[in-house]
Order: structure tokens, then sequence, then C-alpha cells
């Protein structure tokens, strides 16, 4: 229900939950100005004077190859809805069994989100992210291989928010050494390039390029 005028210049995904269809996860991606590339993003109209220059100087971005991370959400009001009526589903079949909570699922939902973003941004060619993050949600996706380097202090933005940033193909490389798991999964939904995609899968048929080769 929340608006602005960033909306019309993103993408949009969202996660459901297989069984009842149900959105649990929602994220956006604002997408680069290109016909007007100075348009700054939300990030930088609120956190902008307190960027630490000096580290956004080691990314090489340009104006329309960074996009920004926004309105990253999980919704545990709708996974106890959904456990509520998996239970009552439940005790129909078999009083004896009571199904698993949904908010187990709250890593895997967060990494269908970036999954997500992987492919809009390969599909946009966006090369680097902005993002706004609450703390906890940064210590939840380091855990997860998935690392954002700040770019200023924790400041009050609807809650504590950190200015973050990183490179996408970056973050593409940590997850395809640390998480195979994760990494087929944004290559089965067309986020990492057909190259990256053969060489994880096929290794052998580049051994034997490189032999070749040398």
């Amino acid at each position: 229900m929340e608006r602005d005028k960033f909306d019309n210049e993103s993408v949009h995904a969202v996660v459901r939950h297989k069984g009842s269809k149900c959105p649990v996860g929602v994220v956006r991606l604002v997408l680069p100005n290109r016909k007007s590339p100075d348009r700054p993003f939300p990030i930088e109209t609120h956190f902008g004077r307190k960027f630490e220059q000096r580290i956004l100087k080691k990314f090489d971005f340009s104006r329309c190859n960074i996009a920004e991370v926004s309105r990253f959400a999980v919704s545990k009001q709708s996974l106890r809805q959904i456990h509520q009526q998996l239970i009552s589903e439940s005790l129909d079949r078999d009083p004896g069994v009571e199904p698993n909570d949904p908010s187990q699922l709250l890593p895997h939902i967060s990494l269908g989100l970036i999954a997500m973003l992987f492919a809009i941004s390969k599909e946009h060619k966006v090369e680097y992210w902005y993002a706004a993050m609450e703390p906890s949600l940064s210590r939840l996706l380091t855990r997860l291989g998935i690392r954002f380097v700040p770019i200023g202090p924790v400041m009050d933005y609807h809650g504590r928010r950190q200015p973050m940033i990183a490179k996408v193909s970056d973050l593409l490389d940590n997850i395809r050494r640390s998480r195979k798991d994760f990494f087929n999964l944004i290559a089965d939904i067309g986020g990492v390039p057909a190259a990256d995609v053969e060489r994880v899968r096929n290794p052998s048929n580049y051994q034997r390029i490189d032999a070749r080769t040398y």
C-alpha cells in the first residue's frame, strides 16, 4: 500500500508461500534513470551528506549502472497466519501431527528475494547495488554469504538503517564459492551470466580448454 515517486522507476518482486499462494516477502530495485542520470536515489537523498567518499571511490560505478535495493521485507504476520491455517488443516487430516512453523523459512525467503534481485539486475544491466539496511538484516545476509560494504553511519530512517554498497559480480563470486545451492537457485531463475553457469556446472570443460591453450 505504500507508494512513492520511485515506484514507476522500479522493478518489484514478491515471494509467495507455495501452498497458500500468500505473499510473504517483497523487494524492489530502484533502477537508474538513464535519461536523467543525476536524479538522486532515495538513499542519496536521506544519507548522502554522510557518505564516506573514500570508500565510495573504491567502487567504479556510474550513474547508469547502479540501482537501489529497497522495501526489502518479510511478513512475519503472514507467516503466522499461514501457520494457523496449516494447523487447522492438519487437525482435520491428522490430529496428532502439527506442521512445521513457516517462520523457520525466514532465511530462505530472504534468499529468494535476493535471487530475484540478481535476475532483475542481469536483465537491466545493473552492476552495483545501494541499500539502506537494518543492522539485523545485514548480519543475516552476511551469514548467508552476501556481504555489503558500509558507506556511512547508522541513522534513523524508518528505524535504524545504514547505507551500504555492493558490486553485483563480487556478491555472485562469493556466493559461488561459499553457497553452491544458493548460486544454483540464482542461476535457475536467470540471475547468472550463462558463461558463469557453465563454468560452475561443467568445470571439466574449462579444464580441457585450459590444457589445450597452455
